[in-house]
C-alpha cells in the first residue's frame, strides 16, 4: 500500500483493490486550525526578533567596527544568513493562512533562500565552535596565527555559502507552486518528477539531517567538550564565566536543533497509515520546526552580545540614536543648530575607541 503526505493529510491508494476511483482522505482541519493560528503568531515574533539582533550585529560592523579578525568574520556572515532566512519566514506565515499566492518564481526563489541561509547558518556556527577552540584550548600557539588569519576566515565563508547554494540547488529545481485538488488551494513545496527515483527523493532530507544537523552537531561536540575540559582547568574568573557562555550555547543549540531534526529523521525512516499518528506529528513538528527556527533569534545573544568590547558597541548605537533625535528635536525647535550638532559630537566622541574583536569570552 501506497502513502502520499502532504500538508493537508494523505490520500490511500491500494494496488490490489478497485475503489473505482474512490479516494479517503485523513481530514487534517482540526489540525490546520491550530497551525491557522500558531505559526502566523511565532513566525511573525521570530521575524521582528531575529531581524532586530541579527541587524543590531551587522549595523555594528557595517558602521562602528571594521571586521578585524576571523570572528568578527563568521559573526558578520552568521548575522547575514540568519536576517535572509527569518526574513523569508513572513511569505511561509501567509502561505499557511491563506495559500500560496507569490507565484511560482516566488515559490522557487523563497524556498531555495530557505535552504541556502539554513545551510550556511547551521555551517556557520560549526566553524564559529573551531574558532572558540583555536583560541581557548590552544591560546598561546594561535595568537599570532589569527591575527593574520582574516583572508582565510574570508575563504571559508565563501566556501560555506558556496555549499550552501549546491545543496540547495534541488531546491531551486523542484520546488513549484501546485494547486491542491481537495481544497482548491495553491502550494509550494518540493514536487519531484513521476518519474524521479526514490533515492533521488530520498537524498534532500538526507542532506538536510547530514550537513544541517548532524556535522555541526558533531564538530560542536568535539570542540566545546575540548573546550569545557579546558576551562575547567583554570581558576580565574574570566575562564569560568566562559564556562557558562559555552554551557549555554551547547544548550541552546540541543534545544532548538535536536527535537525538530529527531522528527525529521523519524518521518524519514518511517511512514505510518494513522491518520490520528499523523495529526500528533504535524503538530509535533510545527512546534518542533518553530523552535529550530527562534535558534536565528538566540545567535546574536550567544555569539556577539555576550562580548564586552561588542556591548559597547551596541551601546554606543543606542547613544547615538538618542543623541540623533534629541538633535531632530532641538532642530525643529530651534532656529539655531550649532548647540545641538556640538551635543552630538561631544556624546559620540567620548566612544571613539577601537578594538582587535568583539567576541570575548
Amino acid at each position: 500500500m501506497d502513502y502520499i503526505y502532504d500538508n493537508y493529510g494523505y490520500f490511500e491508494y491500494n494496488s490490489t483493490f478497485d475503489y473505482n476511483g474512490m479516494e479517503f482522505l485523513c481530514t487534517m482541519n482540526d489540525t490546520r486550525k491550530f497551525t491557522w493560528v500558531f505559526i502566523p503568531v511565532l513566525y511573525s515574533i521570530i521575524t521582528a526578533a531575529g531581524v532586530i539582533g541579527n541587524g543590531l550585529v551587522v549595523l555594528t560592523y557595517s558602521l562602528y567596527k571594521k571586521v578585524k579578525s576571523m570572528t568578527d568574520m563568521y559573526l558578520m556572515n552568521l548575522a547575514i544568513a540568519d536576517i535572509l532566512f527569518v526574513v523569508t519566514l513572513p511569505f511561509w506565515a501567509a502561505n499557511e493562512a491563506n495559500g500560496w499566492i507569490f507565484k511560482d518564481i516566488g515559490c522557487k526563489v523563497l524556498k531555495g533562500m530557505y535552504s541556502v541561509n539554513f545551510y550556511s547558518g547551521m555551517l556557520l556556527l560549526a566553524v564559529i565552535s573551531i574558532d572558540r577552540y583555536i583560541a581557548i584550548v590552544h591560546a598561546t600557539k594561535s595568537f599570532n596565527y589569527r591575527g593574520k588569519a582574516l583572508i582565510y576566515s574570508k575563504i571559508i565563508c565563501v566556501v560555506i555559502w558556496l555549499s550552501g547554494i549546491v545543496v540547495s540547488l534541488p531546491t531551486f529545481i523542484f520546488s513549484e507552486m501546485y494547486k491542491f485538488q481537495t481544497t482548491g488551494e495553491y502550494i509550494c513545496d518540493i514536487r519531484y518528477p513521476k518519474n524521479y527515483s526514490s533515492i533521488g527523493k530520498m537524498i534532500a532530507p538526507t542532506i538536510q539531517l547530514t550537513l544541517g544537523f548532524f556535522i555541526p552537531l558533531l564538530i560542536m561536540v568535539f570542540c566545546y567538550s575540548l573546550i569545557i575540559n579546558t576551562l575547567i582547568q583554570a581558576r580565574n574568573f574570566q575562564r569560568h564565566k566562559a564556562f557558562r557562555v559555552v554551557l549555554a550555547v551547547v544548550i541552546a543549540f540541543v534545544f532548538c536543533q535536536v527535537p525538530y531534526n529527531v522528527i525529521v529523521l523519524y518521518e524519514t525512516s518511517v511512514k505510518t497509515d494513522k491518520c490520528d499518528l499523523h495529526k500528533q506529528m504535524t503538530i509535533v513538528r510545527t512546534v518542533a520546526q518553530s523552535l529550530a527556527f527562534l535558534h536565528c533569534c538566540l545567535n546574536p545573544v550567544l555569539y556577539a552580545f555576550i562580548g564586552v568590547k561588542f556591548r559597547f558597541y551596541f551601546t554606543k548605537i543606542i547613544r547615538d540614536i538618542w543623541c540623533l533625535s534629541k538633535r531632530y528635536m532641538t532642530f525643529r525647535h530651534s532656529p539655531s543648530r550649532r548647540t545641538s550638532e556640538t551635543f552630538v559630537s561631544k556624546r559620540t566622541s567620548d566612544f571613539d575607541i577601537d578594538n582587535p574583536s568583539s567576541f570575548t569570552v
